[in-house]
């Protein structure tokens, strides 16, 4: 005998096995305390017959109609079509079952007058054992269903991850262009100024875009990461502008450094901050970064341009876009007569 025959064999012992035992103990539930007697015991044997066929009919009746169902009727596709069809198929199946199984029973010791068949109460009798239907059928859909909603539930956590780093590439897809038209507008004209200052921004720019790539595909970075990056786009905004013009102060000492904050965040703030505010040595442009709270704050002394500067709307929009699709605290900006002010939500690793 092949091994699949064994598999199948022990299979369908274990199935006759969990029936006879299931069909035992619905007999004794139904008997009361008719064993409480030893004349109660002469009819066990036909009692447990009774339950095992019953369970037999039932057991075939709701296999039958899971298998039809989920070829049909798939969980995943439409779970309140499919509960109706699984109680409509075991109702109509399982009382058929049921019925079929107390004619066959009742015929084989001989109890049915065929000329005055008792159709009314045969379906009495079977109605009893369709209630342990429902009870197979639970049992049965239970672990697929259960299964089916997990996997729904993966299958909707894909779509979502990929949805949002469809969005996040969008989002920094946004940044890289703008940045790029402006430092080779500046590199423009410092190759014909100073060729020396020309190459030392070459350099930066080459490390401002290394970690741009190294990080495109990161959803955080360590505020670490970002500072140092900050710090780099400071130097290449200073080949731009006058040094004297400007200036960065960051309070590490205050900063968890292993803190993670969404990537290219501080440089944004920067680029926000230069674009719309004047820069004059006698007046330079502030800008403090440091903890308060759970928070990096981002705050710059007010000098507005006297003639706006373009808004482009990827600046602010897109740090709080990318806030959102992490699902974290919303970003808090803040504007008073002297400051403005940027709290940027730190993400604990």
């Amino acid at each position: 005998m092949s091994q699949a025959s064994l598999l199948d064999s022990k299979k369908l012992l274990k199935w006759f096995g969990i029936n006879a035992l299931i069909g035992f103990c619905v007999s004794l539930f139904y008997a009361g305390g008719k064993y409480l007697s030893v004349e109660g015991w002469g009819s066990i044997w036909d009692d447990i017959l009774y339950g095992f066929m019953m369970l037999c009919g039932i057991s075939i009746a709701v296999g039958l109609n899971e298998r039809f169902l989920n070829k049909h009727f798939p969980w995943l596709e439409n779970a309140g079509r499919r509960l109706f069809f699984e109680i409509l198929g075991v109702t109509v199946l399982g009382f058929s079952a049921s019925y079929s199984m107390n004619v066959l029973f009742y015929s084989f010791f001989g109890m049915l007058d065929y000329t005055n068949f008792p159709w009314k109460t045969m379906a009495i009798y079977a109605q009893y054992p369709l209630y342990i239907g429902y009870g197979v059928t639970a049992f049965f859909i239970s672990p697929g269903f259960l299964k089916r909603l997990k996997e729904l539930a993966i299958r909707a956590q894909k779509l979502e991850t990929e949805r949002y780093r469809g969005e996040v590439r969008m989002l920094k897809d946004q940044l890289n262009p703008h940045f790029l038209f402006n430092s080779f507008n500046a590199l423009s004209n410092m190759v014909y100024e100073d060729a020396d200052q020309a190459a030392a921004y070459i350099q930066k720019l080459s490390k401002f875009y290394r970690y741009v790539l190294e990080v495109q595909n990161e959803d955080v970075v360590t505020i670490s990461q970002e500072i140092k990056f900050a710090r780099d786009y400071w130097g290449l905004q200073e080949g731009r502008f006058s040094a004297d013009a400007m200036e960065l102060k960051i309070d590490q000492n205050t900063i968890n450094a292993e803190a993670l904050i969404p990537p290219m965040i501080l440089q944004l703030l920067l680029e926000n901050a230069i674009k719309h505010n004047q820069l004059k040595e006698d007046s330079p442009l502030k800008i403090k970064i440091h903890q308060e709270q759970g928070y990096i704050l981002v705050r710059n002394n007010l000098q507005k341009r006297l003639s706006p500067a373009e808004s482009s709307g990827i600046g602010l929009s897109n740090i709080k876009e990318r806030y959102k699709l992490l699902r974290q605290k919303e970003v808090e900006i803040s504007e008073s007569a002297d400051y403005f002010t940027v709290k940027l939500p730190l993400i604990l690793s």
